[in-house]
Order: structure tokens, then C-alpha cells, then sequence
């Protein structure tokens, strides 16, 4: 059968930022989403995950869209059906998904030589084996054993940010903080690169993207904390502040850094509980606030905060109870910490209680 011709567009994805890096428990793939028309720009998104947690691949692609999306889409499917298990089945699926893009597609469109070339980056979790990173350029997959890649913008000063701030024991939110930090300087620096920022996370289950409101969100906070570092880097080495007026520059830094700190975790812990409550995917992919916090919601807002000793004393005489069947004494305790509230279960560690001074979800351990 003769493949049905395409209409090219003349979107080129080539000016993008696209990275993947490895971090503790998986790994991090962001991009910007501006495509650029001729003159015209517009948004897109240049990142994509195996739907339904079919199976943990992210992908990333650069190029003229109409080469990018059938490459990317099928490399997707390809993924959730076959769920390749080592790093050379995956190799395998991947370059069967590029050929059969390019034959059946690709070859009906009357394209230039350079738009013939599109980039890709593959983040996966084969069951097997280690998480891994593949980059494909025009035909060919590389599988590179790297612990970080790029494609897009890869000038001198992006690859820099990177290797100096990249290390593979990053936890996962700190390493999905970098990502947004690099997007962000890509697009303050490199034209073509631009609107919103896109992350995926890979794990061992899974890929997800992350929800835009939340790296909005984080976006903002990594400009905020970088005014108070970079105004911190230049207090440290200026030797005309003496001696003994130094402590109140950190003093001054310590108070700044702790109020930026607070009225993030309670933004993050605001966000994340509208997400859940709207059933929004990828949430709770990893931690993003400490473990056993806290967040309550009444009239002074949204707020996140750490068991106080008399809680968990409570909690533990509580359970104590439970287990030795002490039921009267447990239920007593329970009906006196819920009071009039209705409990509704959110999850395996986590418990809401609604009532009238609003929402009170605790960490169940």
C-alpha cells in the first residue's frame, strides 16, 4: 500500500532544550515547549510518557513536527505493548519504531536533508535492568550507558549548568528543581527556546509528567532562592564587610532562606492537595514534601508542618491499643482526635479528616 502522502509543516523542534539526567530512584527529562513557525511561534509539547503506567518510558523529541509526533507516538505504543524487559530489547523496540516511521511515513514527505534528521531522548526503566538513557538521531538509537544527555540547545554554557550541578545521587525533587532551573536559563539565554517548562520523571513503576501548576510553582521558587544564594556568593567573598558584621549576614541569610522555605511547603502542600483532589495523574510520583507531614487546611490557609512529640506519643499509645485489642481505649483516643470530623481515606499512608475548621490530612505510619 502507497503511504498517504503528509503536508509538512514548517515547525523546527531543533530549536528546543531538551535534557535527561539520572538521579537517585529514576530519571528526570524536561524540555521547553515553544516551536517555532517561520516568524510564528507557538506552543507545544515536546514531551510524552507510556499512558496508565504501562510501562516507565519518557520521550523527547527535537525536529520538524511532522517527523517528531508519528516517531514519538509510535515509539509510545510500541512500549506499553511490548514492555521490553533488558536494555537490548528496548534497543531493539526503539529502532524498530524509528524504521517503520520512516518507511511508511516519513518517506511520502518531500523534506530537506537536515529536516530528515530529528533528535530524541529515550528515559526508560527496563524491568531487569538499571534505568537507562537512549539518544536517536535521524535512524540511528545510541544507547550511550551516560548518566546524562542533551539534545537541542547543547551549547558550551548549557552543558556547563549541568555538569556542574548534576551528580547521580540527586534525590528526585532535587533533580526535577535542577531540570527547571535549566529549562529556565535555557530560555532566558538561547532563542527559539521558550513558554512553558515540561518534566517528566521516570521511576521503577512508571513515568509521569509533572503537573504544570506545580512547575510553575517550582519555577518561581527556584528564581526566589537563587536572589538570595547569589546575593549570599558575593556577601562571602567581599572583604570589606568585617569580620564581625558577617554573622548577621548569615543571620539575615538564615531568616530570609527559612521564610522562602515556609511559604513554598505550604504553597507545595496546597497544590498537591487540590491535585489529588481532582484526581490529577503523577502527583504523588515521588516525595515532594517531607515524609510524615503534616497539612492542614482552616482559615489561616494551607499549611504543612512536622508531628509534635505529644502527637506521635498519642498515636503510638494509640495503636499500642489497637494491636493488643484494647478496643475501648483505642476507639476512645480515635473518637477524641477526630471529633465531630469526617475521616475520607486518600491513599495507603494517607488519612483526610473534613470538618468544620476545614481539612486535616495526617501521615499514617
Amino acid at each position: 500500500m502507497t503511504p498517504k502522502p503528509l503536508v509538512l509543516r514548517k515547525g523546527d523542534r531543533s530549536m528546543t532544550y531538551i535534557a535527561a539526567f539520572k538521579c537517585l530512584g529514576g530519571v528526570v527529562i524536561c524540555a521547553d515547549t515553544q516551536e517555532t513557525i517561520g516568524d510564528y511561534k507557538q506552543y507545544t509539547e515536546k514531551l510524552l510518557v507510556v499512558p496508565n503506567a504501562a510501562y516507565p518510558l519518557a520521550i523527547g523529541g527535537a525536529g520538524a513536527g511532522n517527523i517528531v509526533e508519528p516517531i514519538m507516538d509510535e515509539i509510545i505504543h510500541k512500549a506499553a505493548d511490548e514492555k521490553p524487559s533488558t536494555q537490548k530489547d528496548l534497543l531493539s523496540m526503539l529502532r524498530s519504531a524509528v524504521n517503520f516511521v520512516f518507511e511508511n511515513e516519513i518517506s511520502a514527505l518531500v523534506l530537506s536533508r537536515q529536516q530528515r534528521v530529528p533528535q530524541f531522548l529515550v528515559a526508560a526503566k527496563p524491568s531487569a535492568e538499571d534505568y537507562c538513557i537512549f539518544r536517536i538521531v535521524g535512524k540511528r538509537v545510541y544507547r550511550d550507558n551516560c548518566k546524562k544527555a542533551m539534545i537541542g540547545f547543547g551549547s558550551a554554557y548549557n552543558n556547563s549548568l549541568l555538569n556542574r550541578f548534576h551528580r547521580a545521587d540527586l534525590p528526585m525533587q532535587q533533580a526535577v528543581m535542577l531540570a527547571i532551573y535549566l529549562v529556565s536559563q535555557s530560555k532566558k539565554l538561547d532563542d527559539g527556546v521558550g513558554f512553558d517548562t515540561q518534566v517528566a520523571v521516570v521511576t521503577s513503576n512508571a513515568a509521569a509528567l509533572e503537573e504544570a501548576p506545580y512547575v510553575a510553582n517550582s519555577e518561581q521558587r527556584v528564581s526566589d532562592f537563587l536572589r538570595l544564594t547569589d546575593a549570599l556568593f558575593l556577601a562571602s567573598i567581599d572583604n570589606t564587610i568585617p569580620p564581625s558584621r558577617f554573622p548577621d549576614v548569615l543571620t539575615q541569610f538564615g531568616t530570609a532562606v527559612a521564610e522562602l522555605r515556609d511559604r513554598f511547603l505550604r504553597e507545595t502542600a496546597g497544590l498537591m492537595l487540590n491535585l489529588t483532589l481532582a484526581g490529577q495523574s503523577g502527583v504523588w510520583t515521588y516525595p515532594k514534601i517531607f515524609p510524615g507531614a503534616v497539612i492542614e487546611v482552616g482559615t489561616f490557609g494551607v499549611r504543612a508542618r512536622e508531628d509534635t512529640p505529644e502527637e506521635l506519643e498519642r498515636r503510638r499509645q494509640m495503636f499500642e491499643a489497637l494491636k493488643e485489642n484494647s478496643n475501648q481505649l483505642a476507639n476512645r483516643q480515635f473518637i477524641e482526635m477526630i471529633g465531630n470530623r469526617v475521616p475520607l481515606y486518600l491513599g495507603e499512608e494517607t488519612i483526610q479528616v473534613r470538618g468544620t475548621a476545614g481539612v486535616v490530612v495526617s501521615g499514617n505510619s
